[in-house]
């Protein structure tokens, strides 16, 4: 998986697709990570075509809400979002770790061997707790 932390990894499109509202909305704290996309984007057309299209219907649903919703939310509601979003993000940049297992069952009857071989790939992700 790639990592986008450091300013010398490169990042892959469907990486950059997977947090571009994070960039849009200034949610990547960490001034590499920023930079990171914003070198992205100036080397890659389609990702900067579909980041401008993605803040285009951001802008647009908050201005909709904003027009319609008068009713402030509660400070708990706040904090509830605000923690499930960093957990959100958090998630997204989680490392993935990919465990293939192998059983092999060897079988004689009547001086005749059949040998099975099973194969099973678990996915695990590590996602923070808070």
């Amino acid at each position: 998986m790639q990592k986008i932390v450091d300013l010398g990894d490169r990042m892959e499109c469907s990486d950059v697709m997977r947090a571009v509202i994070l960039f849009i909305d200034n949610e990547l704290h960490d001034e590499n990570q920023a930079l990171t996309f914003q070198t992205h984007f100036q080397q890659c057309p389609q990702c900067l075509v579909e980041m401008e299209h993605e803040r285009q219907v951001l802008t647009r649903m908050k201005s909709l809400l904003a027009d319609e919703c008068c009713e402030q939310a509660p400070d708990e509601l706040q904090i509830r979002i605000a923690q499930q979003t960093a957990l959100l993000a958090a998630q997204m940049f989680s490392p993935t770790q990919i465990i293939t297992e192998y059983r092999r069952t060897e079988t004689t009857i009547n001086g005749e061997t059949h040998i099975e071989i099973e194969t099973t790939h678990e996915i695990r992700r590590d996602f923070p707790l808070s």
